[in-house]
């Protein structure tokens, strides 16, 4: 699903940017997103970047890479990052949640929420998504009978 990533709003702080892409793969990891998606994707909303007391040098080696723009000497530039990163994630959670959902309703493979039904794996397969019976063209990006 990497051109949901690729939708990430441009100009953001790292923490936004970090922000954008835990709260992207926590969506794709609900069961809005089926069993298909859920191989691959997780919850990943950090729980020390959302602490009320974070902890800076640990979260500054565990994203060495990711937060590497920030300057970690500057508390109000370490802590806006991060409110950037709580201020967006439930943003991306959502947007990438929803952009599933309706491609998977595109191709007949409308998820079952919880409390409908019972989660059934063998039910969805990577298959499904190019099933010709479908709702409509379901190639991203395709004009089709939408």
């Amino acid at each position: 699903m990497g051109y949901l990533f690729s939708n990430m709003p441009e100009g953001g702080t790292p923490g936004f940017e970090l922000g954008w892409i835990h709260g992207c793969q926590s969506g794709l990891g609900t069961q809005f997103a089926n069993g298909l998606y859920m191989n691959f994707y997780t919850w990943s909303r950090d729980p020390d970047i959302v602490s009320s007391e974070p902890n800076f040098e640990k979260i500054r080696n565990r994203y060495k890479k990711d937060l590497k723009g920030i300057n970690w000497n500057d508390p109000v530039e370490v802590k806006k990052n991060f409110s950037d990163y709580n201020t967006i994630f439930w943003s991306g959670h959502a947007y990438c949640r929803h952009s599933v959902v309706g491609m998977l309703q595109t191709a007949g493979m409308t998820p079952k929420l919880p409390g409908d039904a019972r989660f059934v794996p063998g039910e969805d397969n990577i298959g499904s998504v190019w099933k010709l019976n479908a709702k409509g063209d379901v190639r991203i990006g395709a004009t089709g009978n939408w």
